[in-house]
């Protein structure tokens, strides 16, 4: 009986497993992107500067920043979620 397909089966989930690592390391990198930007944008907002003279603002850019960032993570959370479910 030949082995090849049990090890192509070990490097194929050690390969997910790496993958899961990484995507669950940057989820939380930007998750504390996130929470950076949403503090920066309270301060800002706090201290009446986040307005500029072009009526958009910089609270807009931080606004669709953090809308970016937020769709990120819960798309990696997704990912996530999915391949773990798919390990069970």
């Amino acid at each position: 009986m030949s082995d090849k397909w049990l090890e192509h089966l070990e490097k194929t989930v050690h390969e997910a497993a790496e993958t899961i690592t990484a995507l669950r390391d940057e989820k939380q990198e930007l998750a504390s992107r996130v929470e950076e930007l949403e503090e920066e944008i309270e301060r800002l907002s706090a201290e009446g500067g986040a307005e500029t003279g072009d009526g958009g603002g910089v609270t807009d850019a931080w606004q669709e920043e953090r809308q970016e960032i937020r769709r990120r993570v819960e798309s990696l959370t997704e990912k996530l979620e999915g391949l773990l479910d798919g390990a069970s």
